[in-house]
Parts: C-alpha cells; sequence; structure tokens
C-alpha cells in the first residue's frame, strides 16, 4: 500500500511540473518581438522594425487603420517590459470636448492631442513578467475594437 501511495504521489508531482513547464511556454514578454508580431499578423499587416537608436517598434494596419506598437523600457533593445499602441491622426482642431468624452468613457485607452496637435490614441500594457498569448491576443483585440470605435468617432465628428 505505501509503495502504490508514493507511485500515485510521484504520478501527481510529475504531472504538476509537466503543467507548469508548458504554461511557461505560453508565456509572451515584450522582449518577445517576433511573438508578438506573430500575434499581431493575426489582426492584419504588420512589420518589425527598430529605430535609429535600436528600439524595436511594430508598424500594422487594422481594418484600414495604420497603428504601430512601440516596445518600450527596454535596455538596448532588449529586455522591454512594456508595450505601447499608439494610433496618430492628422486632423487639425480635433474638438477638446470630444477626446475628454472618450477618456471619461473609455477604460484601456485614452486619446490626446500631442505637441503637434496630431490626435492620438494610446494604450499601455505592462508585460515585464509576461502573459499569455492568449491574453495578448485578447489586447490585440481590444486594440481592433478601440481603433475601429475611435475612427467611427472621427468620421462622425469631421463630418460637416
Amino acid at each position: 500500500m505505501n509503495k502504490l501511495l508514493t507511485f500515485a504521489l510521484g504520478v501527481c508531482l510529475t504531472c504538476i511540473f509537466a503543467s507548469s513547464a508548458m504554461a511557461s511556454n505560453d508565456i509572451v514578454t515584450a522582449s518577445d518581438h517576433e511573438a508578438v508580431l506573430e500575434i499581431a499578423k493575426g489582426f492584419g499587416s504588420a512589420d518589425l522594425s527598430t529605430t535609429g537608436k535600436g528600439t524595436p517598434v511594430l508598424k500594422g494596419r487594422m481594418d484600414g487603420t495604420k497603428y504601430a506598437v512601440w516596445f518600450a523600457g527596454c535596455s538596448d533593445g532588449k529586455s522591454c517590459s512594456t508595450l505601447q499602441f499608439l494610433g496618430v491622426w492628422k486632423i487639425k482642431d480635433f474638438p477638446f470636448e470630444k477626446v475628454n468624452t472618450w477618456n471619461a468613457q473609455k477604460m484601456y485607452t485614452r486619446a490626446y492631442i500631442d505637441k503637434d496637435g496630431d490626435l492620438i490614441l494610446e494604450m499601455d500594457v505592462f508585460m515585464r513578467y509576461g502573459m499569455t498569448k492568449k491574453n495578448l491576443e485578447e489586447m490585440f483585440d481590444l486594440w481592433q475594437t478601440s481603433l475601429k470605435h475611435f475612427s467611427q468617432q472621427l468620421s462622425q465628428s469631421t463630418q460637416p
């Protein structure tokens, strides 16, 4: 009986460790540039490049809207901690009231007008310790929905 109990306990521990190891393979961090790119490609076109300073940046298009994902908090383009999703519109004199309404009603994204007068939609995703691929796909889905709704609001606001 004692041998059977020891065997059963060994099998249970093996299963626990195996599932833990499998789960860690499903974790993506902001340093996994290629893994982030592959997820982005599931939502539209996307390419990965680097800035002159070596910072990785993903540029893509979802439903016709251009966007970028900056890999932030990096050391020499590596060990990144955050993904910063950005949409930029060259719309001058966009009403601040519309920006404020968006920010008051939305939880994960924020809109603002930058120093050049461009309209910005932004979403930050902290990933220092990673997240599952499924959760990152959900973040991209949230971004796609936000881009769509924001673009709709822009088209309504710019019509005479």
